[in-house]
């Protein structure tokens, strides 16, 4: 992701968001695949099938993706000033730290309504297999082409927008969902989850990727995927005792509170860059890097 947003400094949000469709397509075909191939083999051969889509994907890589630049000069003591300078960076600045908040909440909403959903409507409404499939699929499938859009409308309009508009409509979808199980009618605001919440997260790297220097753009997505397990985490916790204490649907509405509870931050926003020089750090940086 972070060569990603190099290769395409000036479509961040489009490029990252094909790279969320392919997997938003990868993750909706691979459990009906997975299911059909476990009726005619056992689980083992199916993880073995598996191998191949991975082996196929690091040979394009190997074939297609340019060589790294690297400094073999460069002493082990240089090294650890080096990871002292970019955790000092990226640690204090403030724009990536609202970058990360955001990536967390929807982390937390994302991992959670899979991991929730189906306990809520197997374990209240005896919902079939077939249903809670059909569920999760329909959530996966709909953020396939909206990832790419949304992505493409942050880099023509506003990340600001479409980070606001979209927390709050995955937000309220997500509250919605409990009021709405187990019928058809829950279909709606699941599939608003995926188009509107699920779809933010190009927009999010990209915009970490701008309020950081361009040559931190590897420790950049590191620790943004760092946090977001720790967040997934924490959030799968909390809705797990929410959900013993006040019922499994105080886990969908909490997952909801967490998006919409981000969007105050985007008042501070200006007022945080109005401070901060995001391009003459990241000139300043790059001076120092060794050609």
């Amino acid at each position: 992701m972070g060569f990603i947003g190099q290769q395409f400094s000036d479509r961040k949000g489009f490029a990252l968001g094909l790279h969320g469709t392919g997997a938003n397509i990868g993750q909706t075909l691979s459990p009906l695949i997975a299911g059909y191939l476990l009726l005619i083999a056992g689980w083992r051969t199916v993880l073995l099938v598996n191998m191949v889509p991975l082996i196929l994907a690091a040979t394009l890589i190997g074939i297609f993706l340019p060589a790294f630049r690297t400094n073999p000069k460069r002493s082990p003591k240089d090294s650890d000033l080096r990871f002292r300078r970019v955790s000092g960076v990226l640690l204090t600045n403030p724009l990536l730290a609202s970058s990360l908040l955001i990536a967390g909440s929807i982390t937390i909403a994302h991992n959670g309504l899979q991991t929730f959903l189906p306990i809520l409507l197997v374990s209240k409404y005896g919902a079939s297999p077939g249903w809670v499939g059909l569920c999760l699929g329909l959530y996966s499938a709909s953020a396939i082409i909206p990832e790419t859009a949304v992505g493409y409308i942050s880099d023509t309009i506003s990340r600001k927008f479409v980070l606001i508009f979209g927390l709050l409509a995955g937000g309220l979808s997500l509250i919605l969902i409990p009021a709405m199980a187990p019928g058809p009618w829950m279909l709606i605001p699941l599939t608003l989850v995926g188009i509107f919440l699920r779809s933010l997260r190009p927009v999010v790297f990209a915009n970490a990727l701008e309020v950081t220097p361009e040559n931190m753009r590897g420790s950049t997505i590191g620790l943004l995927f760092t946090v977001n397990q720790g967040f997934a985490a924490v959030g799968a916790l909390t809705a797990g005792f929410l959900s013993d204490a006040y019922g499994i649907d105080s886990a969908l509405w909490f997952f909801g509170g967490i998006a919409l509870a981000m969007i105050p931050l985007f008042g501070i926003l200006p007022k945080i860059s109005d401070k901060i020089d995001v391009p003459a750090a990241a000139q300043k940086d790059s001076a120092h890097q060794p050609s």
